[in-house]
């Protein structure tokens, strides 16, 4: 797999790889990971390359993008402190290797390395370093992903790879930061008592969402149009919309989000595939989702100070 291939999580990390390395020592930290400093300077590094905004921000909105940003350092700071106690160092020759696989992409797109990392608002080192993290983890996660493994995954994520599809609606009700098992519970009364309504035809799924979701499609009557099996949707949410038949309201599903219910419009089926035939996509979904999983899981155990004002 070369960078141009790479699953989207890591993409995502590549864009906010670790911008630090010749920070002086009296830049306030914004957090401690494990021991380690993230200093403030990382986070104002990569508040920099974000394109200017059209309007002034609030207070609010300035801090949590602050804090989103913060998040991501965070778990790449976890990410780069397992590698290194897990995962055997990279060849140099296999990053310049990657390198040369992204500049060939990009010549054929009619554009240099030197234009991505103008764009990206990297340079070449830092590039560099954030293709090495993931090659280290992809050869720690190789490791894990044996046959069976993947052919155990093939089949329980079967319907993605046959490419079948659902258009779902939702209807989604926020659950505060802080709240109480007893507000949980209430909130879970409400839709229980929604999804009652709407099984026995005193209102219409479209109707509900319009008036309770507090998602933006609740305008449109809940419908978050067509979505794949895995990648598109919170896990919890994906797994009970594809056991619903067209038409079929769903019990309170939880996930990050809130508490939903949902509803399949349609449902198209894929065409049949071999796990051979797409093994490799099979792997690179397998690792992408396993490092998904071990971020939460050292993010569960880490000791994380934030201080971030």
């Amino acid at each position: 797999m070369t960078l141009a291939d790479a699953p989207r999580g890591w993409l995502a990390v590549l864009s906010l790889v670790l911008l630090g390395g010749n920070l002086e020592a009296r830049d306030r930290p914004a957090a401690i990971v494990n021991g380690e400093i993230i200093p403030w300077a990382e986070v104002e590094a990569v508040l920099s390359l974000r394109p200017k905004e059209l309007f002034p921000l609030t207070e609010a909105q300035q801090r949590l993008i602050k804090t989103e940003v913060l998040e991501v350092l965070i778990s790449e700071r976890l990410m780069k402190q397992f590698l290194a106690q897990h995962a055997p160092p990279i060849d140099p020759a296999e990053v310049e290797k990657q390198i040369r696989a992204l500049a060939e992409s990009l010549k054929a797109q009619g554009r240099t390395l030197a234009d991505f990392c103008r764009e990206s608002r990297q340079t070449e080192a830092q590039l560099r370093a954030g293709i090495q993290n993931m090659l280290q983890y992809n050869e720690y996660a190789r490791k894990q992903a044996s046959d069976e493994e993947l052919k155990r995954y093939f089949q329980e994520n079967i319907e993605y790879f046959q490419k079948t599809t659902v258009r779902l609606s939702h209807i989604v009700i926020r659950v505060p930061t802080g709240a109480s098992d007893e507000d949980r519970r209430a909130i879970r009364q409400q839709l229980n008592e929604l999804r009652d309504k709407i099984r026995a035809g005193s209102i219409s799924f479209a109707e509900a969402a319009r008036q309770f979701s507090h998602c933006p499609s609740a305008p449109k009557g809940g419908d978050i149009g067509v979505v794949s099996r895995k990648w598109m949707l919170d896990e919890s949410v994906a797994k009970a919309a594809f056991a619903l038949k067209p038409g079929e309201v769903s019990d309170v599903v939880e996930s990050e989000f809130g508490l939903h219910l949902l509803l399949v419009t349609e449902r198209n089926e894929g065409g049949k595939v071999e796990f051979a035939a797409v093994v490799d996509d099979v792997r690179d979904s397998y690792i992408e989702e396993m490092r998904q999983k071990l971020l939460l899981e050292l993010r569960r155990k880490a000791k994380v100070e934030i201080l971030m004002k």
